[in-house]
C-alpha cells in the first residue's frame, strides 16, 4: 500500500509511483464511503480534469469507482479549469467536486483536488476523516474496469463562463482597445480569455494556448522566471498587459506594458479599492500571512478591515464562509471576489484587472504608482529550495525557541508562529519561512519597502532555513 498524502490543497504525487490508478481508485472507494457516513451519497458528485498526462483516464477512474459504490457521479464532457468545477459543485449542489489536477507542479505530478458544496476548498476535517478511510481501501484494482454502461457526462464549462459573463461589465471592454497578451502555459486556461472577450475590440496576442503535458519542460507557474515568454510578447507588439493562468486556471500572473511581472501584493488592493470606488460593493478583506500588509493600509483607509489567515486557500475560504469579504487572496496568485465563489479564479480575476483599465482609462503601472505614493511601495521575492527535510526542522525548531534578536542587522520587533515563524524588522521587512507538508522543500517570503533590505533579509534568512 503506496501512502497517499493529503496537503493543505489536496493530494499530488509523481505519475507511476504513488499517482497510479489504484490510488486513484483507492481515494475514490475511500470518498463514497465518507459520502454514506456524513449521509449525503444522495447528492452527486463532480468530476473535472485538467489538461495533464492521462487526466481524463483518472478522472473516468474515480468516476467508475464511484458508480460501482451506487454514488451518482457527473463527469465532465472536457478539460476545465478549477474554479469552473467548483461552480458547477455549488451550482448543482453536489455533495463533493473532485478535481484531477497538479495545478503548477511538474509535468511528471498529477493529483487530486477536493472541493465542497459551497463551492472553495474542503475543510481539514475532510481530508482527515478521508485519511481515515483510505486505510480501510489498502488495495484497489490496478486494471481499467469499467463498471458504468452509460457513462453520464455534463458540459460543465459553458454555465461557468456564462456566470462569468454576468459577473464582469463588459460595456468599457467593447470600446476600450486594449492590447493584451495571454499566456495558458499549455494547461486549461487554454483559448478562454479569446472566447470571453471575443465581442470585445481588445486585440490579443496569445502563446502557449494548445495542450501540452510535458508543458514545454516547464512549469505551468504564473510567476518569475517562467513569465519571460510573455513579457517578450507583450513588449514585442506593444499590449497594455500580459496575463498568464497556471496548470488548472485557478492563479493568474500579470505582466504590465513594460513587461515587468506585477505581483498580488498590490493586485488584490488596486482591485478591492475599484469595485469599492467603481463598483459600489463593500466588505472586508482577508489575506494570507504571506502577503503584505499594504492590503491593510487600503481596507482601513475604506474604514474596513483585512485579515490575515494562514497560507492555504482553504484558511481564505473559512473566513470568506464566515463574513462578509468582498476580495480574499494569497501572494501566489489566487484571489476570489464577493457573490461568486469562494475560490481561487484566475480567469475571472484577469477579466476584473481588464475592466478595471477600461473603466479608469489608465494603465496598471499608473495605478501602481498613485497606490504607492499614497501608502507605501513593495518590494518582494519568493524562494522554494529543495533540502533535506530534517536539517530544515531543525532550523526551524531552534529558531522557534530561541528566535534572532536581529535579522540582516535589522531588530526583530515581533515574531508569529501561527504558521511556520514569521518576523517582523525594524525596517519595515518581513520574513515568513514554512516547509512543505508533501515534500523536502522549503519555501521563505520575504517583503519590504526598499529592494535591498529585502536582499539583505533574504541572504540572512537562507543561512538561517537551508544551511
Amino acid at each position: 500500500m503506496t501512502d497517499i498524502y493529503f496537503g493543505t490543497d489536496g493530494w499530488r504525487g509523481i505519475i507511476g509511483e504513488n499517482f497510479t490508478f489504484e490510488n486513484v481508485r483507492r481515494a475514490a472507494i475511500a470518498l463514497s464511503y465518507l459520502l454514506r457516513e456524513r449521509k449525503i451519497e444522495d447528492r452527486p458528485v463532480v468530476i473535472g480534469y485538467d489538461y495533464r498526462f492521462m487526466s481524463e483516464y483518472f478522472a473516468r477512474a474515480v468516476y467508475d469507482e464511484l458508480v460501482q459504490k451506487k454514488i451518482h457521479a457527473e463527469l465532465s464532457d472536457r478539460a476545465i479549469p478549477t474554479p469552473a468545477l467548483s461552480f458547477a459543485t455549488k451550482k448543482r449542489s453536489a455533495s463533493c467536486g473532485v478535481m484531477i489536477t497538479a495545478s503548477h507542479n511538474p509535468h511528471f505530478y498529477n493529483g487530486i483536488k477536493f472541493k465542497a458544496s459551497y463551492g472553495g476548498p474542503v475543510m481539514p476535517e475532510f481530508t482527515f476523516d478521508l485519511t481515515r478511510l483510505l486505510q480501510k481501501v489498502p488495495t484497489a484494482s490496478r486494471e481499467a474496469p469499467v463498471y458504468a454502461e452509460k457513462i453520464l457526462m455534463k458540459d460543465i464549462l459553458s454555465p461557468y463562463l456564462r456566470t462569468l459573463k454576468k459577473y464582469v461589465n463588459f460595456g468599457p471592454l467593447k470600446k476600450c482597445g486594449i492590447k493584451l497578451a495571454v499566456d495558458s502555459m499549455f494547461a486549461t486556461g487554454g483559448n478562454l480569455f479569446q472566447e470571453l472577450l471575443r465581442e470585445t475590440n481588445i486585440r490579443i496576442f496569445p502563446i502557449r494556448t494548445m495542450r501540452n503535458p510535458l508543458f514545454d519542460n516547464d512549469l505551468p507557474e504564473p510567476a518569475p522566471p517562467l513569465l519571460d515568454k510573455l513579457a517578450d510578447v507583450v513588449k514585442k507588439n506593444k499590449c497594455d498587459l500580459g496575463l498568464a493562468t497556471d496548470g488548472d486556471a485557478d492563479r493568474i500572473g500579470v505582466v504590465d506594458a513594460k513587461g515587468n511581472f506585477v505581483t498580488l501584493h498590490y493586485i488584490m488592493p488596486i482591485l478591492y479599492e475599484y469595485l469599492i470606488e467603481s463598483r459600489g460593493m463593500s466588505g472586508d478583506a482577508v489575506r494570507t500571512t504571506s502577503t503584505d500588509e499594504l492590503f491593510d493600509h487600503v481596507c482601513r483607509s475604506h474604514g474596513r478591515q483585512c485579515f490575515e489567515v494562514p497560507v492555504g486557500f482553504n484558511n481564505v475560504c473559512q473566513l470568506i464562509l464566515e463574513r462578509d469579504i468582498l476580495v480574499g487572496g494569497e501572494e501566489s496568485g489566487g484571489m476570489c471576489f464577493k457573490n461568486h465563489i469562494p475560490e481561487r479564479d484566475g480567469v475571472l480575476s484577469g477579466l476584473l484587472i481588464l475592466e478595471m483599465m477600461a473603466n479608469k482609462k489608465a494603465s496598471l503601472e499608473k495605478m501602481i504608482s498613485s497606490l504607492a505614493k499614497r501608502f507605501h511601495p513593495v518590494e518582494y521575492i519568493r524562494i522554494d529550495r529543495i533540502c533535506e527535510r530534517a536539517k530544515m526542522v531543525s532550523n526551524m525548531k531552534g529558531m522557534m525557541n530561541n528566535p534572532p534578536e536581529k535579522i540582516a542587522d535589522s531588530p526583530v520587533e515581533n515574531i508569529d508562529r501561527k504558521d511556520g515563524v514569521k518576523f517582523q524588522m525594524a525596517n519595515k521587512c518581513w520574513m515568513l519561512m514554512r516547509i512543505s507538508d508533501t515534500e523536502p522543500k522549503g519555501r521563505i517570503y520575504v517583503g519590504g519597502r526598499e529592494k535591498k533590505a529585502v536582499l539583505r533579509a533574504l541572504k540572512a534568512g537562507e543561512k538561517m532555513l537551508f544551511h
